[in-house]
This record gives structure tokens, C-alpha cells and sequence, in this order.
């Protein structure tokens, strides 16, 4: 369960930028928004200390940051910090990483609104979500402040 939960969390702040320019999306992702999601990505293969994933949960996530589970279970952002640095245990360069493939971006003024595809590859295709990320635009940068997995993990036919 706790590799699950690591691994849902993983998916919360993997990198977008990778798969950003392929997007069927009403608009393009800021690059801002990119590079902190290709920022996480890395951080997340090579942390070492609670520090660094302090450090990666900052230079992302707003202080007020909420995560929303399918049932409406709410993941405050200290919580999910304490989650991440379960992550430290698994050795450098072994830590899983899901795919991600984004299908929609609106940016309505200081908000932009990401929607996309997390999952991995299993022996039976691709199981994972659909979610959704709400970031704000505020005096340190675009932060993230809403991430909602609108359903529980399960077979997926994700589009190429």
C-alpha cells in the first residue's frame, strides 16, 4: 500500500515537459509550469536528504497545496512531503517514474489548468488516472496549488 501511495505521489510531481509539445490542449503549457515539472522529475531520481525533497516541494507547490483523492480524501501538503521522503529509501536511479502524457491546458489569467494521463506499464497495458493540476500565478512564480486524481487506478488505453 505504502509503494502505491509513494507511487501516486510520484505521479503528482513528474515531469510534464517531455511529453508537452505532443498535447492536444487549448493552450501551451507556460514554460515555467515545464521546467518545474522536469525539475521535479530530476530531483525526484536523485534526492538524497528530507532537505532536497523540502527543497523540490517548494520550488513547486503552493503552501496551501491540496491533493484530492477519487473519494474525496484530501492529501495536505506536509503530509505528501512526508510521503516523498519515504522515496529516499530506494536506492538512486531505481525509483519508479510513470509515464505521463497531457491532454489538455487552459490558461484563464493567473490560473492555468493541466489534465493528463500518469501511469505505468504492467504486463496487462497500462494501468493508472486521469488527473488534474490547477496552478496559480503568484510573486515567487507559477506554483501548484490543486491536484485531483479523478478516478482510482485501472486499465487504461492512453493515445499515442
Amino acid at each position: 500500500m505504502r509503494l502505491i501511495r509513494v507511487g501516486i505521489l510520484i505521479g503528482v510531481f513528474v515531469g510534464f515537459a517531455l511529453w508537452a509539445t505532443s498535447a492536444q490542449a487549448q493552450d501551451t503549457l507556460p514554460a515555467e509550469i515545464s521546467s518545474a515539472y522536469s525539475a521535479t522529475l530530476a530531483t525526484l531520481q536523485t534526492a538524497k536528504t528530507p532537505e532536497d525533497i523540502r527543497a523540490m516541494v517548494e520550488a513547486m507547490d503552493s503552501k496551501d497545496w491540496v491533493s484530492i483523492s477519487p473519494n474525496g480524501e484530501k492529501n495536505y501538503r506536509d503530509d505528501a512531503e512526508k510521503q516523498l521522503v519515504g522515496l529516499l529509501s530506494i536506492p538512486v536511479g531505481k525509483r519508479p517514474v510513470p509515464k505521463q502524457k497531457i491532454i489538455y491546458v487552459n490558461i484563464a489569467g493567473s490560473i492555468t489548468t493541466t489534465v493528463f494521463w500518469v501511469y505505468r506499464t504492467t504486463d496487462q497495458g497500462a494501468v493508472g488516472s486521469l488527473i488534474r493540476d490547477t496552478w496559480e500565478k503568484t510573486e515567487l512564480g507559477w506554483r501548484r496549488s490543486l491536484h485531483e486524481k479523478l478516478f482510482p487506478d485501472r486499465l487504461l488505453d492512453v493515445p499515442q
